[in-house]
């Protein structure tokens, strides 16, 4: 093994191409096993490195100088082709577009929004959302295993002056070994939400269906999380220590700033929306430091597409669209009733089951106040679009109203 490793932190071992390649494919696998034996010191570390490379799936692209040579043999004869013959050429070009569109469309086929869960006489479907069978949030803290938040919003404090955690109103958890070493994951399934007040002052709004992983303490060099899902940050000032959000597809550096970011699996894009301060963006991949950051500034919103690689910015957007939800409050704006559908289905833990007549894509405004029971939302929601609605256990059936006249 090659001797920089012994002076590895946890970041460095968890952004190592060797190291995701061992913990990922089990390659080298004697080798690392034989290091960890050796190096009883770096135990913990590595072992907090591979929990954080577990949580999240990284795109690697390797890029030797073979294979840097080789790129530029290809755009030699990219040039030669394209002046000997270029109807050739964008005979090509068309073929290799044409049977990109080909492999766009056959997924679009084989990947349905909907799919039927009864009898196809029924004339029903349902809204392809997952809901959460464990309906538990949890608290896990290295050395210590689970510890189960009841309540549908709970409430958790890294105090660091104290050198303990606060779970709630009552429950402290004495925690003499906080450390830097020490790491700690808050995972909120659907239908409930956290907020966390983070060791150094941070304070983390976890949206439902979400997971925050972060150090009980801080490092005096980085502050460094990793999320999956969606979450509002309040981020504690410190210019010399940056504070990185890190998930599966960005990073966004910060310094001290309040913004929102979206990163879900089951969705195509990413989004971060800035509300005060100052954010930097970048690709999450091996080659990050080859991309170029993206600045943000207030009511500014960025979205990544997963699929093209590639980030737009939006300006002066209305900043409570995105970040009500903290406040137990849904605002929507000429959006579809399925965007609806979907956030709600996150929120309350349930699924929606539609009558083939209800108009998905019919757009819809105003405010929820999620605060109030499921039924009392959906009252709401009746009032606004051309549906009635049945709640049935966490299912939620929906028909279009029969003679709705809409209101102008």
């Amino acid at each position: 093994m090659d001797i920089k490793y012994v002076k590895y932190s946890i970041d460095d071992f968890a952004q190592d191409l060797n190291f995701i390649k061992w913990v990922k494919e089990g390659i080298n696998k004697k080798e690392w096993e034989d290091f960890v034996l050796e190096n009883p010191d770096l135990a913990a570390n590595i072992n907090t490195a591979r929990t954080i490379v577990s949580a999240l799936s990284f795109k690697t692209r390797n890029i030797f100088e073979v294979d840097v040579q080789e790129l530029y043999y290809h755009i030699e004869s990219f040039h030669m082709l394209n002046r000997k013959s270029k109807p050739f050429y964008r005979f090509r070009i068309f073929m290799k577009y044409a049977a990109i569109i080909a492999i766009i469309l056959s997924i679009g086929v084989a990947i349905p929004l909907f799919y039927y869960f009864a009898d196809k006489a029924d004339n029903y479907t349902e809204i392809a959302s997952s809901t959460s069978t464990n309906n538990e949030a949890r608290l896990i803290l290295s050395g210590r295993g689970e510890i189960l938040l009841k309540q549908k919003l709970s409430d958790i404090r890294f105090n660091a002056s104290d050198n303990c955690i606060e779970v709630g109103h009552d429950s402290i958890i004495s925690a003499n070994n906080l450390n830097q070493n020490a790491m700690a994951q808050v995972i909120v399934p659907y239908g409930k939400r956290s907020n966390i007040l983070l060791s150094d002052g941070t304070k983390v709004w976890l949206n439902a269906g979400s997971r925050l992983i972060f150090p009980q303490k801080f490092s005096n060099k980085t502050r460094k999380v990793f999320l999956k899902g969606e979450a509002y940050f309040a981020v504690f000032k410190n210019k010399n220590v940056p504070f990185i959000v890190s998930t599966d597809n960005i990073n966004v550096t910060v310094h001290g700033t309040e913004f929102n970011i979206r990163d879900i699996n089951t969705e195509d894009e990413s989004e971060v929306v800035l509300v005060e301060g100052s954010v930097g963006l970048k690709e999450n991949s091996m080659m990050d430091f080859l991309s170029k950051e993206i600045r943000l500034t207030p009511n500014q919103k960025a979205v990544y597409s997963k699929a093209y690689n590639k980030t737009n910015v939006e300006s002066k957007v209305d900043v409570n669209y995105y970040t009500s939800w903290k406040d137990g409050l849904l605002e929507f704006d000429k959006s579809p009733i399925l965007s609806v559908f979907n956030k709600l289905s996150r929120f309350y833990n349930v699924s929606f089951v539609t009558e083939s007549g209800v108009e998905l894509n019919r757009k819809i405004s105003g405010k929820l106040d999620l605060k109030g029971s499921l039924e009392e939302v959906m009252k709401v929601i009746s009032d606004v679009a051309p549906i009635t609605f049945k709640i049935d256990q966490n299912k939620i059936f929906i028909n279009a109203k029969l003679n709705y006249l809409q209101m102008r």
